[in-house]
């Protein structure tokens, strides 16, 4: 599998997510399982929802430029 770099990765998600990603890292420090496990369900949800919406945006910008989302190699 290909590792993406951290700020890829915070290009591709939403202030909203990243806050949650946050909370999620206090409480796993703070050692409240329950939580950190209610968090990271939704940290999951978010990411998906975030790379949703991104490649549709891909998907868009790339048809009004007239291009093909693959790239040439």
């Amino acid at each position: 599998m290909k590792t993406v770099s951290s700020k890829a990765t915070e290009r591709c998600l939403s202030p909203e997510t990243l806050e949650m990603i946050h909370q999620r890292g206090i409480a796993r420090a703070a050692s409240n399982r329950e939580l950190m496990s209610e968090l990271a369900k939704q940290c999951r949800q978010a990411m998906k929802e975030d790379v949703k919406e991104r490649r549709a945006a891909v998907m868009v910008e790339a048809a009004e430029a007239g291009k093909s989302i693959l790239k040439d190699h």
